[in-house]
């Protein structure tokens, strides 16, 4: 199973919004680990080996705290995930302007 795109739905009045996005693509896309200075930054992906059901809810939890520790302009309210037939999961990230 593997995190393959996330999708944003932004309520609220939001300045920079662009950059926004950008900075959650990438904190969301990046497998915590890789990046050299700051190993926390990214999702953990050893998450995605659990049983579906566990992984959607372990996903969901790690996309909020890390969305609130790296990115403090916004907050996300909710997660959804979606997984199609070959296991491949969609977060579906609901945000709000901090």
């Amino acid at each position: 199973m593997t995190l393959k795109d996330v999708e944003f739905n932004i309520r609220g009045e939001l300045t920079q919004q662009e950059d926004i996005l950008r900075c959650l693509r990438s904190l969301i896309m990046t497998p915590a680990g890789t990046v050299p200075l700051d190993r926390e930054f990214g999702i953990d992906n050893s998450i995605l080996s659990q049983p579906i059901d566990v992984a959607e809810s372990l996903i969901a939890v790690e996309i909020v705290e890390k969305v609130a520790r790296y990115e403090p302009r916004v907050s996300a309210q909710a997660v959804s995930l979606f997984a199609d037939v070959n296991g491949q999961l969609t977060a579906k990230v609901v945000i709000t302007g901090g």
